[in-house]
């Protein structure tokens, strides 16, 4: 299925002139706090009621490792599972205080949904071009966002910090998928054996910028007092795998790989295993975070329990 119109990322103003009142104190381009929804799969355009039971079953497992050549790790994940809901952090590498932007950014993401604190004095729907649920992951990142700025500004020695953020959100009883993106962390699916990539890196070569600036964030998390944040929508099938991933995976080892990968070792920790040990196979150059999201039909597990049971008892007997 085909990918929807998506708006492509402004590229952030540095400097600029000091009378221009839309700047904010650090010269950079006052943006408004805002969430692109972008609808990726034909079916997830149609709304349908909520589900009184679980049209799916979701799993996951997350590691993170430093590769081989950073001393410290400035990746973070969260696995949240009973909100269904996982992250992947990127440090700004060679900026001060990543690992703390990291850590500040799934940790408020963490608490947003913990206390349910997505409504904000200004606004009771802050995004109402965007079904609640995305809604609500796109309030939580944008306090990610304001909670980093905010402390780089109050702490000098962590001033210029940031981070990418790849956060997704499952709603089984809705059977909806809603990707929070901003940066060049990456999101995947694997399905009928096809590995595709979700997530499109808000980097200055994906902007049109060519030379040595192209791998240059355009967008990230923590940098301006507001962000844009991709909000994908998309309807997960039974028997998909999600892949969230720094890009100490993706800029260390190819689609391919990933793919192979993913394909011939069904257990999801062991894939996570081994496409960290691919990467710092492929040079280890940056850290390497994962989390892999294993869809399922509960029909499957009830029918795998209802066997258990019944060999059970013909043992027994």
């Amino acid at each position: 299925m085909l990918q929807s119109t998506i708006k492509r990322a402004s590229i952030p103003s540095y400097g600029g002139d000091d009378d221009d009142d839309d700047d904010d104190d650090d010269g950079h381009e006052r943006e408004e706090p805002s969430a692109v929804p972008i609808i990726y799969d034909d079916e997830a355009a149609v709304d349908e009621p909520t589900s009184s039971s679980p049209l799916l079953l979701i799993s996951a497992v997350g590691q993170t490792d430093p590769g081989q050549k950073r001393k410290k790790n400035e990746d973070c994940y969260l696995c949240l599972d009973e909100h269904y809901l996982f992250a992947v952090a990127d440090g700004m590498g060679g900026h001060a205080g990543g690992d703390v932007a990291s850590r500040l950014a799934v940790d408020t993401i963490a608490r947003a949904f913990k206390d349910q604190s997505f409504v904000d004095s200004d606004a009771e729907s802050p995004y109402p071009d965007v079904p609640r649920r995305g809604s609500e992951l796109a309030v939580a990142i944008q306090q990610a966002n304001q909670a980093i700025y905010e402390r780089a500004h109050a702490e000098r020695s962590l001033t210029g910090m940031g981070t990418t953020l790849v956060s997704a959100r499952f709603s089984p009883n809705k059977q909806r998928l809603y990707i929070g993106h901003v940066g060049d962390s990456r999101c995947y699916r694997l399905r009928d054996n096809e590995l595709t990539q979700l997530t499109t890196d808000h980097t200055m070569g994906a902007a049109g910028i060519t030379g040595p600036m192209a791998n240059h964030l355009s967008r990230a998390i923590g940098i301006s007092p507001a962000v844009k944040v991709d909000l994908i929508i998309a309807r997960p099938h039974p028997g998909d795998v999600y892949l969230l991933c720094s890009d100490g995976l993706s800029k260390m080892t190819t689609h391919e790989a990933i793919r192979d990968i993913l394909l011939a070792e069904p257990d999801p920790e062991k894939a996570s295993q081994a496409l960290i040990e691919k990467a710092n196979a492929g040079g280890g150059r940056d850290n390497i975070t994962v989390i892999l999201v294993r869809v399922s039909d509960p029909k499957d597990l009830a029918r795998l329990a209802s066997r258990a049971g019944a060999s059970a008892g013909a043992s027994a007997g």
